[in-house]
């Protein structure tokens, strides 16, 4: 195996260019991409809704469907109501008929069919007040938790984009769901007192079911807004850049000692090794590192910038190196470490495979015996680049975060030696500032001394030049 430059001493640099900004993962960028999609959705629900009325004016169904708030509602004229009158003296009348249609794209295709068939008994005459028609909802719940359940993810990828993001959220969210009685009808009472008793098995799980089943609840027209707080994070022990360096020297050590090792998987090490330095140096979350990598543009010459894919968390971006040293100490473009990584990942683009992978990342991390998390190294990047002066907004549009997001998410990581580690260096750099100012000084008047003598001696060579000539 070549060596490389962290068998020798080197010396740290830092980013020197600001990274494009890109969206970000945490909750206030989610929140943005939620709004940006919900948009789109009202567009597009707007424009299938005039295509639906345009199609029942065509068929001469004597029906419309009408958006009221978030619901969606039959407007007919109809027999007059029991106990209703009119006052034009009229038997028949304009209503809404609220059937508990969600006002979204699935909910539409229901207010179609439910259009067509009142259609039918205007058209027949045998239109009648029943429970569903006066609106005492009794039929609204009679669905059970898992009749639902079995239309979720139709509903749910009714109004959004299907790609690796939102399949990996459906999955989480059904994971939670599928724990849930599926017998029980899907009531708001019997919702909320399902997840009143869930155990809360870790410190975040509840604050998950809770955004799961609000979700779920919001796609079916279900009136439930669950609240749950969510826990503070756990500190985290964060790797000294020495830590970072000494236990990339421990992969090879594990690899040379392990016992029974099968030969198609003798260099799988070496695909590990080079994705902890790759997030060592980058500061990136791993599926951004093994999903969809962009090998060709990775080991152009003079390229140092990683992209992440645009189906990775935040988007597509450019990450830069904190410590450019880093990429010829880890040996990271070495082409054929690049094509073991390559040929280990071997297009496992889908959501399964892209998990897999990253449990393997955690898992390997454990058998090398590391002694910190693949998201340490991310967090630990920033502390660095924090400490090494690189400007807030380029240090969060390399990691794929808002500013905002970036200091609120990584004030929490310092910890009392950080920030005397940080104090000392800007104690040290004003002291540095201040000597520097008193060299100016020193050099200034040194400066002016000399014109001095200089103006002098040009007195004593004119004085010397004018006696030769009257000597002469």
């Amino acid at each position: 195996m070549p060596k490389t430059r962290l068998h020798r001493v080197y010396n740290a640099s830092t980013v020197d260019t600001e990274p494009k900004a890109t969206t970000d993962g945490s909750y206030m960028g989610t929140m943005k991409h939620v709004q940006k999609q919900t948009a789109k959705s009202e567009e597009q629900l707007k424009l299938k809704l005039e295509e639906a009325n345009a199609r029942l004016k065509a068929d001469k169904a004597r029906v419309s469907i009408v958006r009221t708030g978030d619901a969606l509602q039959l407007q007919a004229t109809l027999p007059l109501k029991p106990g209703d009158t009119s006052r034009t003296g009229k038997e028949a009348k304009q209503y809404k008929l609220s059937l508990g249609i969600p006002a979204n794209l699935n909910g539409l295709k229901t207010a179609i069919e439910e259009a067509n068939e009142l259609s039918k008994l205007i058209a027949r005459k045998t239109f009648e007040w029943d429970d569903k028609y006066l609106g005492k909802k009794q039929d609204k719940f009679d669905k059970t938790f898992g009749e639902l359940l079995d239309r979720y993810e139709e509903t749910y990828f009714c109004n959004r984009e299907k790609n690796i993001r939102s399949e990996n959220t459906f999955k989480n969210y059904m994971t939670v769901l599928k724990r849930f009685d599926r017998q029980m009808l899907a009531t708001p009472e019997n919702i909320k007192e399902q997840f009143d008793k869930f155990p809360n098995e870790k410190p975040s799980m509840k604050h998950r079911v809770s955004i799961t089943l609000n979700s779920f609840c919001a796609a079916f027209g279900i009136n439930l807004k669950l609240q749950y707080k969510k826990p503070q994070t756990k500190r985290r022990s964060i790797p000294s850049n020495s830590d970072i360096e000494s236990k990339f020297l421990d992969w090879e050590k594990y690899a040379t000692g392990r016992r029974n090792k099968r030969e198609e998987q003798a260099d799988n090490w070496k695909v590990f090794r080079w994705i902890y330095g790759m997030l060592a140096t980058y500061g990136c979350r791993p599926e951004e590192i093994i999903y969809l990598p962009d090998f060709k543009h990775w080991l152009s010459p003079n390229n140092l910038k990683w992209k992440v894919h645009e189906d990775c968390k935040t988007s597509n971006r450019e990450a830069l190196p904190l410590h450019k040293e880093w990429i010829e100490l880890f040996d990271l473009k070495n082409p054929e470490t690049v094509t073991l990584v390559d040929k280990y990942i071997n297009g496992r683009c889908d959501l399964r495979g892209k998990s897999t992978l990253i449990q393997s990342i955690s898992d390997w991390f454990k058998k090398v015996n590391v002694g910190f998390k693949p998201y340490d190294l991310r967090h630990a990047w920033a502390i660095r680049a924090h400490l090494a002066g690189i400007p807030t907004r380029a240090a969060a549009a390399s990691m794929g975060h808002t500013l905002a997001v970036h200091m609120q998410i990584y004030q929490k990581w310092f910890d009392q030696q950080h920030v005397e580690q940080a104090f000392s260096q800007a104690v040290n750099k004003r002291d540095e500032l201040e000597e520097l100012k008193e060299e100016n000084t020193i050099l200034k008047d040194e400066i002016t001394r000399l014109q001095s003598e200089l103006e002098r001696a040009k007195l004593i060579l004119a004085e010397h030049q004018i006696q030769q000539v009257l000597i002469n």
